[in-house]
């Protein structure tokens, strides 16, 4: 009857949402790859950060299905039943225990997910901003000639002037 603990029991994030995620970082890896524009070191620290957190999302991944292990194991001694009330109650407490372990993980990894995904959306924004800012240094550059040569046109003329003041021993020009 109500010993039976093995139905219903979340096991956490599938193999396919895994290999998911996995397919994710490695997309984002060939994207790197194919950046031109973006500069060597950040594409070397965006590189490094996906590694990183591919370690991490293995290391999850590893410790995880461990958990998960323990937990059919745990649910299989429970099932089997114990002569001992005691121990029973126990193995509930631990399973229980283990469980919660297991969401939180599930939790953690769901979480690192967002984060992968939200670094991705700033790389990609950053990738557009670095189209804007070429626009803009164009734009500046271009205004900045135009600054350049009436400064340069003004510069001769009150040059002009001076020679002409000089020139007519100190009086104004007529």
């Amino acid at each position: 009857g109500g010993d039976d603990f093995s139905g219903g029991v979340d096991h956490g994030m599938s193999n396919e949402q895994l290999e998911g995620v996995n397919d994710e970082l490695n997309r984002q890896r060939m994207e790197l790859a194919q950046m031109e524009n973006l500069k060597e070191e950040e594409r070397e620290r965006a590189e490094k950060e996906i590694a990183r957190k591919e370690a991490a999302l293995a290391k999850e991944k590893k410790e995880r299905d461990l958990l998960a292990q323990q937990l059919k194991a745990m649910e299989e001694k429970l099932v089997s039943g114990s002569a001992d009330a005691e121990a029973a109650r126990e193995k509930e407490e631990e399973l229980m225990r283990a469980q919660i372990e297991l969401e939180e993980r599930k939790a953690e990894q769901q979480r690192m997910q967002q984060q992968l995904e939200e670094q991705d959306n700033i790389r990609q924004d950053q990738e557009e901003k670095y189209g804007s800012m070429q626009e803009e240094v164009q734009a500046k550059t271009k205004k900045l000639k135009k600054l350049w040569a009436k400064y340069e046109q003004v510069r001769g003329e009150v040059s002009d002037l001076q020679h002409e003041w000089q020139g007519g021993e100190g009086k104004p020009p007529k």
